[in-house]
This record gives structure tokens, sequence and C-alpha cells, in this order.
């Protein structure tokens, strides 16, 4: 099967070679009259020019890390979504463009040359990383989706995805790939993971979590605890926040885990990262260890199950972090409705939750995570995650947040603080 859509390194070479391939040729028809004779001479006929379809190519910027003729994981699905789509739809064909994902060069930076030195080469969809999107819609370049997408596509999202999407109170974006910390067990452990903190004390089984921190910064465990006991990062004027109260809830939850022999507060602040924790978890130093998303889905063979944090009252709660978003970029209403089209295809078709799955990224529709082959208790786990999930705080506000957070739990884990210290320490150091 021939494959309408092409990739080019350059978008205005691609867009114009596209266009000269879709030139109907002229085929001449037959003639109706009889054969001349000697008597008669008959014209020459005239060629006539066969009708064909008028053709619109749509063009989609892409990321190399989705690049669909690569050899990245799910590259093969997103070929043949896009191949698929060109046959349902033969007047539309799909012009695919493979850019870096960031800097000079990168998406963004080619969005900001082109719309004001080439407006011709602006693709019609593009994929961009969620603070790009934020950007890009703030500069004028993205166009609104609100009133474009069926009420049955959003119905169909999961509330964490439709509020990362936004920017400034309009649907900017569709958020197509996410993850989150959260946890993982071994069954041959645990029956079933704690849900409270006093049943995580009370079970007494040991419990990893990357105390050591990155960059100065707390991880996101505690970030998910602090905002669990009903912490908040913003304050009114949505400058950020960090409060005592419930800070010391969690910093004390630490220290009676440390003394229950749950937690191991030396082990916890080697620990820099999920990555360290999951190698930790699967050398058996631990039945529940935090780990990043990515790396537990990625992980073909797994004896571990996922589950959500324990939280104080046992209500689940759950950090998600929006990694792409499909947003639309042409201003042309005809050439919106078929962009439409075909973002439409590519996240309703059962395909999507299949390449999410390959990719490792979490799905952000409902529709998405049923397509998941995995076992219905994996299933259950990740979808009541995903409807519990908030978006976790924006880099800017864990910039301000993160450092006195992480400096507070080190206090307290090492024996410098009490908790209602390094609570107190840690709201000061984020006041304005």
């Amino acid at each position: 099967m021939n494959r309408k859509w092409n990739w080019a390194a350059c978008g205005l070479t691609a867009a114009l070679l596209l266009l000269a391939a879709c030139v109907p040729v002229a085929t001449p028809l037959p003639s109706p009259l009889p054969s001349p004779t000697a008597a008669e001479t008959l014209p020459p006929p005239t060629a006539t020019v066969a009708a064909g379809p008028l053709v619109t190519t749509l063009t989609l910027w892409l990321p190399a890390e989705f690049n669909p003729y690569g050899d990245e994981p799910g590259a093969a699905l997103l070929a043949q979504q896009l191949d698929s789509f060109n046959q349902a739809h033969p007047e539309l064909q799909v012009a695919a463009i493979v850019k870096k994902a960031r800097g000079r060069g990168g998406l963004l930076d080619f969005l900001r040359t082109a719309s004001a030195a080439a407006p011709s080469v602006m693709p019609d969809l593009v994929i961009l990383e969620m603070e790009d999107l934020r950007v890009a819609a703030q500069a004028g370049l993205l166009q609104p989706l609100d009133g474009f997408l069926p009420d049955s596509l959003v119905a169909d999202r999961y509330p964490f995805a439709v509020s990362l999407g936004r920017v400034d109170e309009r649907t900017m974006g569709i958020v197509i790939a996410a993850d989150m910390t959260h946890m993982a067990y071994d069954p041959a452990l645990l029956s079933s993971p704690p849900v409270s903190w006093t049943a995580a004390i009370s079970m007494g089984m040991p419990l990893l979590f990357p105390a050591g921190g990155q960059d100065g910064s707390v991880n996101d465990a505690t970030l998910l605890q602090y905002a669990a006991a009903g912490g908040r990062w913003l304050d009114e004027a949505g400058n950020p926040l960090l409060e005592a109260g419930p800070l010391e809830a969690v910093l004390s939850f630490y220290g009676r885990a440390a003394e229950a022999g749950v937690i191991s507060p030396t082990l916890l602040l080697s620990l820099a990262d999920n990555d360290a924790c999951w190698e930790q978890f699967r050398r058996g130093g631990a039945a529940m260890t935090a780990v990043s998303s990515r790396r537990f889905w990625a992980t073909g063979e797994r004896s571990a199950l996922p589950a959500p944090f324990p939280t104080p009252d046992g209500r689940l709660v759950a950090l998600a972090q929006g990694r792409w978003a499909l947003a639309l970029v042409t201003a042309d209403a005809e050439r919106q409705q078929q962009a439409m089209q075909l973002a439409e295809w590519l996240l309703v078709s059962g395909q999507y939750g299949l390449w999410t799955q390959s990719t490792a990224y979490l799905p952000t529709s409902q529709s998405g995570l049923a397509a998941w082959e995995v076992s219905a208790q994996e299933r259950a786990a990740l979808d009541a995650m995903l409807q519990a999930a908030q978006p976790m705080p924006p880099a800017a506000v864990r910039s301000a947040v993160g450092p006195p957070l992480q400096a507070a739990l080190e206090a307290v884990l090492t024996g410098q603080r009490s908790p209602a210290e390094a609570a107190a320490e840690a709201a000061r150091a984020v006041r304005p």
C-alpha cells in the first residue's frame, strides 16, 4: 500500500514537492468517431484533463522522539495511524515533519521564526512540550481549541489532562502523553498495599522514596504527601506558598515511620531519584517503593504491582505531569476543521492507547487506558490514580518550594530539627 505522506527536512521544500505531486496529468480520451477515410480528414483529437480529487496537505510538526519513520518505541504505530487516516480521507494527506524538541532549531524556535518570516510554512498542527505550549499560546502562535472538541472527546479525558491543556482560561492543547510518580509493591510480601499512613506504619514493611533529592529539590513523593495533607503551594495571589501545618504532618509521619522501621533515613538520604529506588527495590531492598511511571510501565516482565501512595486518611491522591500536547496552529477556518479531523483520528482510535503503552507514557483518556494490554488489577489501579490525579505544580513553583521542602526533610531525617521546627523554617523561607 502506497503512503500518501512523506517526510522532509525543510517544511517549505516538503510543501512544494507535495503540491507538485498532486497535480493531475492530462490524459487523452478515446475518440468516439469512426476511423477517417481517404475522402475526409479529421482534426486530431483534443486532449482532455481527467477530473481528479482536490487533495489538501495537512502539515504536522512533531519532535524527533515521535518520529514515525524512526526506530523509537511507538514509531510503527504512529506511522500506521497516519497512513490509515490518509486511506480514510483521500481528499487529505499528512506531511509529518520531524524537528528537534527544544532549543535553537527546535519546534518552538521554528514556530516563532516561521510566523514572522515565512508564514506559509507554518504547520497546521504541532506537538509541543508542556512548558513550550504555554509559551507558544501566550505568544499568539496557537489557536484556541474551545468549540472544536466534541463533548464525547472532552468527557473521555482525565480531569488533570483537561486542566493542563488550558492556558489563561482557554483550551490551547490536548495533552497526549503524561507521567507520574506512583508506588510499586511486591505481592509476595504484601497481599495489598497500605492506603493510609497509620496502615503503613502498622504493617511495618520497608518503604523507599528518594529523600536525597536532586539539585537541592524535593522528591515527587513528598510533594504528593504534602498535597494529601491539605497543603497548598500557591496563595490567593498566585505566589508560591508552603503551609507549616500540613508540612509538619508529613514530617511527623516520616519520623514515626523511621521509629517503626518502615523507612531507613540513612538509606533514603542516599537515594537521589526514583530510578535508584527502583533498583534497590528490585534487589529485594523493600516491600514498597516510589517509582517513575515510565520506568515501571516500560518493564516488560513485572513481578511488582502498581499502587497509589498511602495518605493521611486513605484518600487517593496522585500528581500527574503532562509531557506532550497536540496544538492547533493554522488560523484558516477550513484548514482548522480538516486539522481537527486528524487530531480526533489520532486520539480516539484504539491505537492511541497502544501507542502510549509502547512509549511508556501514560494515556490521558479512559479509552486510551482501556486499550492497554495489562491485567485487570493493573488497569484498575492506574485508572484510579489517573482519575484522582492533580496537576503537578509548574516548574517555577517547584523551584520556589522544592529547596525549602528538601531542607526540612533532611533536617528531620537526620534528627537536626523536630517536624514543627523544620516545617516552620520551610514556610518562612517561601514567604514573598
